[in-house]
């Protein structure tokens, strides 16, 4: 499998350990600083330089000087379109299309182990506390606290990717997940199974935020929509495979075995990851073309480019990279925006009627249709079946309604290149897709709440069970791609802010979905429930609406402040 990384001939460049993204260029050097020039900045940075073509004749100088009178006559008028491209002289990744593909799907599956952790251990539940001796309300307290450090930890970890990249972040939570699984494969005792079961939410919860984060850093606006369709396998393969797989493994080798397999599995994905994933951070290797730092290179990288490292070469001094320990405020301050709550109170809300379905789905199917266990798991396949065709066909009209309104802009829809969405409608462009599956699930959401209240033919409910996994991941793909849209330079800071709301309102709704079905009947509930996401659409108009006036309102407030 080739490597992402990219090697340089060393006759153009020096040794790697003298190459910093922040190093001062050298005046020797400058011819072939331009292969590693970024666009490192957010979607509203739109200077890039081209240092070949910086040098000037007496005569570009004048034909310069004509050109900036001109463009300040042009600032006088209003401008038919302000929109232009980001480094339009060069690809967004040097990524191939293939290298993104593998890059992405590899950050995916880390990002599995977290949803596949949460789901393998519930049918365990009652073995879990005979075996310890402790009631089943004990138990219930290691998913509560799993819940909570799930919620918390991407919070730190957006952190510290966003400071020692991405590479480093998914290897320390991989030997924390590993280390805490090794720990609950053997432990018997409740104790134990609490500290550690909440060690093990820390070490994969993590992963998820970095998956959107290694988006954002390789992939393009335009192509955006395909690829979040490959992240989509964490939302339909934890809640679907794993309870099915920890059934199996907790009757026939016990509890215990769960771990071992969760063990097993991460010691497998820790192969690709240390032989070859690359680190994608754009702050520390650009598009992909500057040598990163030691600690940040793949084993591959490393073997393929020894001979650049000649020793005893003179190299010169980069800056050191200071270690700071991880300050979660950066994800708080995603929700000091006005249009990042609106998008992630409507991601907490489609994840909280998610966790209402799927909370109540065994019982209710066990007490009105009298389903065995094995049966109810062979339900929750319905709702995987829709998030599965959901993800092909939302992810392809995400994509082509961007080029369309690119087209309708006069911009170059180009797959490889990022265009300044300062001044782009990029809420219309993913919302137009999305409004429809949001109206649909909600009313999909209430139809399988009165289908159950009346105990129809059971053949009802489950074909709302598959409409509503297709109506579910189309509304929360087009929104965790508008929420990267909107904050590409701080993608895993918005990735753990949506981890937050989603986390704590799924908590939330587990716990009083049951409740509410006993006070007001299985019909009112999932009817409150799909009205609450109905009550929401108004906000997601305003976005579609003013979205463009807002960020524009917000760069002339902080151009402002700078000043």
């Amino acid at each position: 499998m080739p490597s992402p990384e990219r090697a340089v001939a060393s006759q153009d460049q020096p040794p790697s350990d003298s190459i910093s993204p922040k190093a001062t260029p050298d005046p020797i050097q400058q011819h072939s600083e331009p292969a590693i020039k970024q666009d490192i900045g957010g979607s509203n940075d739109t200077s890039t330089v081209d240092l070949e073509k910086g040098k000037t004749t007496p005569a570009q100088d004048s034909a310069s000087a004509e050109q900036l009178d001109d463009h300040q006559k042009q600032e006088t008028q209003p401008p038919t379109n302000q929109n232009h491209d980001v480094g339009a002289d060069k690809p967004y990744s040097a990524f191939t299309q293939r290298q993104k593909i593998l890059i992405v799907l590899c950050a995916t599956l880390g990002g599995l182990f977290s949803p596949f952790t949460t789901n393998i251990y519930f049918p365990a539940l009652s073995t879990i506390a005979d075996d310890l001796s402790v009631s089943i309300s004990q138990v219930n307290l290691t998913i509560t606290t799993y819940m909570i450090f799930q919620a918390i930890a991407p919070a730190f970890v957006s952190s510290i990717t966003d400071t020692q990249g991405r590479r480093p972040t998914y290897v320390l939570g991989m030997v924390v997940f590993m280390a805490a699984n090794l720990g609950l494969a053997l432990n018997n005792t409740y104790a134990g199974l609490l500290v550690l079961r909440c060690l093990q939410s820390c070490g994969s919860s993590g992963m998820v935020t970095l998956q959107q984060a290694i988006i954002a850093d390789v992939v393009t606006s335009a192509e955006r929509g395909s690829y979040i369709g490959i992240t989509s396998i964490t939302s339909i393969v934890g809640p679907s495979v794993a309870p099915v797989a920890g059934g199996l493994l907790a009757q026939h080798l016990g509890w215990h075995s769960i771990f071992w397999f969760l063990l097993i599995m991460a010691a497998v994905y820790a192969v690709p990851l240390l032989i070859w994933f690359p680190e994608t951070a754009r702050k520390l290797v650009g598009d992909g073309l500057i040598i990163p730092p030691r600690l940040n290179r793949s084993l591959w990288y490393i073997v393929a480019n020894r001979k650049n490292d000649k020793p005893g070469e003179a190299s010169s001094p980069k800056p050191k990279r200071k270690f700071s320990w991880p300050n979660p405020l950066g994800t708080l301050a995603v929700f000091t925006d006005f249009e990042n709550t609106i998008v992630l109170s409507v991601v907490g809300i489609i994840y909280a009627a998610f966790y209402a379905i799927s909370a109540t789905l065994s019982t209710q199917f066990n007490e009105i249709y009298g389903l065995d266990s094995a049966s109810q798991g062979l339900v929750f396949l319905t709702i995987a079946g829709g998030s599965l065709l959901s993800s092909v066909t939302n992810s392809i009209a995400l994509d082509r309604n961007y080029r369309r309104h690119a087209l309708k802009h006069g911009l170059d829809p180009g797959r490889k290149k990022q265009i300044d969405l300062q001044g782009f409608p990029i809420e219309r462009a993913r919302l137009e897709i999305g409004l429809p599956f949001f109206v649909l699930g909600a009313l999909t959401m209430i139809v399988y709440g009165w289908m159950l209240h009346f105990r129809v033919h059971m053949a009802g409910p489950i074909v709302m069970l598959v409409l509503f996994g297709y109506t579910n991941l189309a509304g929360f793909n087009t929104l965790s791609v508008l929420l990267i849209d909107l904050n590409r330079p701080r993608a895993a800071a918005a990735s753990a802010a949506a981890n937050l709301v989603r986390a704590s309102l799924g908590a939330g709704m587990t716990g009083v979905v049951n409740p509410m079905i006993k006070g007001m009947g299985t019909g009112w509930c999932f009817a409150f429930t799909g009205l609450v996401q109905l009550c929401m659409l108004p906000l997601l108009w305003l976005c579609m609406e003013h979205g463009v006036r807002w960020r524009r309102q917000k760069l002339v407030a902080g151009t402002s402040r700078e000043n």
